[in-house]
């Protein structure tokens, strides 16, 4: 029987006959930025012939070149200006921006928004938007407006990855008559999609059956990516939400909430594979599993259903998208997840083309070229909009049934990370903490009062007063917290 290894998923993105051929068109968006670009040529204010610099990840390229990087040549035919395209090293967006020279286009996270924009290494957009009335604040098409483009009110990204943790199981499994009379002896339930975390822990422990090849968990515990996974239930413990600070920026993840969210992270390790705790045992050691049918469940991106989704995977068609476990508080099932991963597109300060930059970026993310770049064999980036998650070809490459999901979870997104400045500081010490207690180093109530310690110092280092500031608008973004974002 073939396996696939990281390596076989990419040249299974490349090869994959489920990909179409796009139609080329454009829409209003991408039209009037090349107009604008076209009378900056006129004015003088852009060179004729201006090369704009974009740097970004390996499995990001394709999906701003196109397929045989039809993109890139209808940008420059179109614009009269050219594209040079290089790829970022595997770091953080903060590390690399700081020290980038020659960018005038690159991507960031969500969450490193913040330190990106305090530390003054990104642009404000708001005033490109203002300019050239293109703004992202605008587009009612964007799936998560203020989570994906903005920190303390500011337009600091563009939308060009939609990433929100989804919840893969095994469809075929669910199904198994056999399966379903076991659990219901078990149980003493039907087996169905689980709604709470612990019917999730159930199910995991139900179906890891390593004598067959199968373990319960593919979800990631690597010391790097822990917090997506630990935030998704950290933040349904109570209601509307389970916050990480209180009105004082005092950490409030040293509670039996806080307790109860690591202890459920932790309970899938035993049913996880060997290896699970690694350091590099990250989306490149659980999704080639998955695909090759060695699990029951992941967490990841619409990135996983694109792959889950190729001819040669060994699950397509056995595998679903369910909405978020959640945790039941009287008689509300309270649900969350967040943006994890995320790839947007960042003007830095030092560029030197940031008005070209921010009306390619705008061109690239129009509602009817996206849909071509999205579809682009190789790439990762994922839907982003409402028209992407109807569209047709992304259905066909996603599943409609895995594109419904996303829109179901979408109002109960919590903002990634803590959104706050020093979050890549304060999500680094989580990480250690929650790894340490995966790996019976720690007790699950030692690792967050160790966490809670350590935030008080991170949040005495940036001022706790600009912190708290920062913090009662961030508060906003949750659902159910204002009119805003409600449920």
């Amino acid at each position: 029987m073939q396996r696939y290894s990281v390596q076989g998923i990419k040249a299974l993105l490349f090869l994959s006959s489920i990909f179409l051929s796009f139609t080329s068109h454009a829409g209003q968006q991408a039209e009037l930025a090349v107009e604008h670009v076209k009378s900056l040529i006129a004015s003088g204010e852009v060179r004729s012939g201006e090369v704009l610099h974009l740097v970004a990840k390996q499995g990001n390229i394709a999906n701003f070149l196109g397929d045989s990087h039809q993109l890139k040549a209808r940008w420059e035919t179109e614009t009269g200006t050219s594209i040079d395209v290089h790829t970022m090293p595997q770091v953080a967006s903060l590390n690399f921006i700081r020290q980038a020279e020659n960018v005038d286009l690159t991507i960031a996270r969500n969450r490193e928004y913040a330190d990106l924009y305090q530390q003054l290494l990104i642009e404000n957009l708001r005033p490109y938007a203002d300019r050239f009335q293109l703004g992202v604040g605008m587009d009612n098409d964007l799936i998560l407006p203020v989570l994906q483009a903005e920190f303390a009110g500011n337009q600091v990204a563009i939308p060009a990855d939609g990433d929100l943790a989804i919840l893969y199981l095994r469809r075929d499994l669910l199904d198994d008559p056999n399966h379903q009379a076991r659990y219901q002896k078990l149980y003493g339930k039907a087996l169905q999609a689980p709604e709470t975390w612990q019917e999730y822990q159930q199910q995991v422990e139900f179906f890891h059956m390593p004598d067959r090849g199968i373990v319960g968990s593919l979800e990631q515990r690597d010391q790097s990516s822990g917090w997506m996974f630990w935030m998704l239930r950290y933040a349904s413990q109570s209601l509307p939400n389970q916050l990480l600070f209180d009105e004082d920026m005092n950490p409030l993840i040293n509670s039996p909430e806080g307790i109860a969210a690591t202890e459920s992270y932790i309970a899938t390790v035993p049913f996880s594979p060997e290896g699970i705790l690694n350091k590099d045992s990250n989306y490149t050691f659980t999704l080639p599993r998955f695909l090759n049918g060695k699990g029951y469940s992941t967490i990841i991106t619409l990135a996983g259903a694109k792959i889950f989704n190729l001819p040669h995977s060994k699950v397509r068609g056995d595998f679903i998208a369910v909405p978020m476990p959640g945790v039941r508080i009287g008689d509300k099932l309270n649900r969350r997840t967040t943006l994890i991963y995320g790839n947007n597109l960042v003007i830095p300060k030092r560029a030197q083309n940031k008005e070209l930059a921010y009306l390619f970026a705008m061109w690239l993310t129009d509602p009817d070229i996206s849909v071509e770049a999205i579809g682009t064999k190789g790439g990762f980036s994922d839907p982003y909009r409402f028209s992407h998650l109807s569209n047709s070809a992304m259905q066909k490459i996603y599943t409609a049934e895995v594109l419904n999901t996303v829109q179901q979870d979408l109002p109960h997104t919590v903002p990634a990370g803590t959104g706050l400045p020093g979050d890549t500081e304060y999500i680094s010490i989580l990480n250690k903490q929650i790894f340490l207690a995966a790996s019976g180093v720690k007790t699950a109530q030692e690792a967050m009062r160790d966490v809670a310690a350590g935030w008080q110092d991170v949040t005495n280092k940036y001022g706790r007063e600009s912190q708290k500031v920062i913090w009662h608008e961030i508060r906003k973004n949750y659902p159910g917290q204002n009119n805003k974002n409600k449920e």
